[in-house]
């Protein structure tokens, strides 16, 4: 059988389906040794193994192409096909054959070879190793390159792959991203003496880890900042009192002193000096008479709560007219203190509006602080949930709000009103 019998009978399709395939293995090769930067030899050899394939390729079409075109047996084909198609099929066969022997030895050379050499490949697999990711794209938004981290990135974002920085930067949407489970720092920057834009894409999940922790121990410190404070301020009353205690228990000492001195003085003037006993009876009496003027412990609870914002940094302003039944003024202290502390401690805040009002139904007392709003809704424990029993034993109400900044609103009967007395119950903005 020969080559143009072999072509036009079933034999064609596997014969030029191989050389095919072939063809492109040693097309590929070629460009390899091109790309590598291999040596004048090697690169002449490669091409010439594909030229090679290729003139019989474009022998065997040129035998189909005729055969197709010109069915006619009177018209002799060119030389060159007819030379071709007239030589036995099995050298075609022991041509291809041959061709995947040299492809198996120059694709073992190549391996060989950016095995042992810097090819621009191996930037490119050493840039796909590496955790982080690098992309250098143009100012229009074409990607010139990057590595494999960039494009899993890109794809966990965009939901493909990094070819369009723009789009990639529009859903990262700042320098922190986070894609597959982790936290990523992403940086933008121009490349010294060109336009070309570099992209990098850092794991910091650690260090994010380690951030977050920090910030919320810093939270518990000023929180334990902020009861120190409150204690430190509690502490200095405590002395105080403590101090006029002790000086209350001396001047009583020393009177019950001058008394049984009076007595004695009574059963045996003549062992007594009376100026000395005068002098320390009139000092007693004195104390006593400017104790009994006015008691220096007696604070005010809302002029206490207000200087114990004070102390912990925050300043009340107070409008309308603050109550002067001690019921309510003890409710408005407490609701001050509270305030005042979760301004510091939850929106970092230093200023606290309070605002009294009184109706023929009872009293109204809005707080607002300022500082960073509440993240979500208010959970009323500890302190809030103090002041809501000691505002509902009162047979008041209270509302907190939570948006756009926080807010708390009391309402309260009058202390004369009866059991059945309606409540002055806030209304809603």
């Amino acid at each position: 059988m020969t080559v143009r019998e072999a072509l036009l009978s079933a034999a064609r399709l596997p014969m030029m389906g191989a050389l095919f395939l072939l063809l492109t293995g040693q097309m590929t090769a070629a460009v390899a040794a091109l790309r590598d930067g291999r040596k004048r030899g090697a690169r002449c050899a490669y091409l010439g193994a594909f030229l090679i394939g290729a003139a019989v390729f474009w022998l065997c079409l040129s035998v189909i192409a005729w055969e197709i075109n010109f069915p006619d047996p009177v018209r002799e084909p060119p030389a060159g096909p007819a030379a071709f198609g007239g030589c036995p099929a099995w050298t075609v066969w022991a041509f291809e054959a041959l061709m995947a022997a040299v492809l198996a030895v120059e694709a073992r050379d190549i391996l060989r070879y950016r095995k042992n050499h810097v090819t621009p490949d191996s930037v490119k697999q050493a840039m796909d190793l590496l955790p982080v990711g690098i992309a250098f794209g143009d100012a229009d938004g074409t990607v010139l390159f990057r590595n494999l981290v960039m494009d899993r990135l890109s794809a966990a974002l965009t939901g493909k792959l990094f070819t369009d920085w723009h789009a990639f930067m529009a859903a990262a949407g700042g320098e922190k991203v986070s894609a597959e489970g982790r936290v990523w720092q992403i940086r933008l920057s121009e490349t010294p003496g060109s336009s070309v834009q570099q992209f990098t894409a850092t794991d910091i999940t650690g260090q994010a880890g380690i951030l977050n922790d920090l910030q919320a121990k810093n939270r518990k410190l000023r929180d334990i900042r902020l009861r120190l404070k409150i204690y430190n301020r509690q502490a200095e009353r405590i002395v105080i009192a403590q101090e006029l205690l002790t000086a209350r228990m001396t001047v009583h000492d020393m009177l019950g002193s001058v008394l049984l001195e009076s007595r004695h003085s009574m059963n045996d003037p003549a062992s007594i000096d009376e100026e000395l006993l005068l002098q320390a009876l009139r000092n007693a009496n004195t104390y006593l008479l400017r104790e009994y003027e006015g008691d220096d412990t007696a604070v005010d609870p809302l002029t206490e709560a207000v200087g114990t914002a004070r102390a912990i940094g925050v300043k009340t302003d107070l409008t309308g007219v603050p109550p002067a039944e001690d019921g309510p003024r003890e409710v408005l202290a407490a609701a001050v203190r509270e305030c005042a502390a979760n301004c510091v401690k939850h929106a970092e805040g230093d200023r606290l509006q309070v605002d009294a009002r009184r109706t023929d139904a009872g009293y109204t007392f809005t707080l607002c602080s300022n500082g960073r709003p509440p993240s979500g809704p208010v959970r009323e424990t500890g302190g809030l949930l103090s002041l809501r029993t000691l505002v509902e034993n009162r047979r008041g109400v209270m509302r907190v709000e939570d948006t756009p900044a926080f807010r708390l609103v009391i309402g309260l009967p009058l202390p004369e009103a009866p059991p059945d007395h309606a409540l002055n119950r806030p209304e809603g903005r």
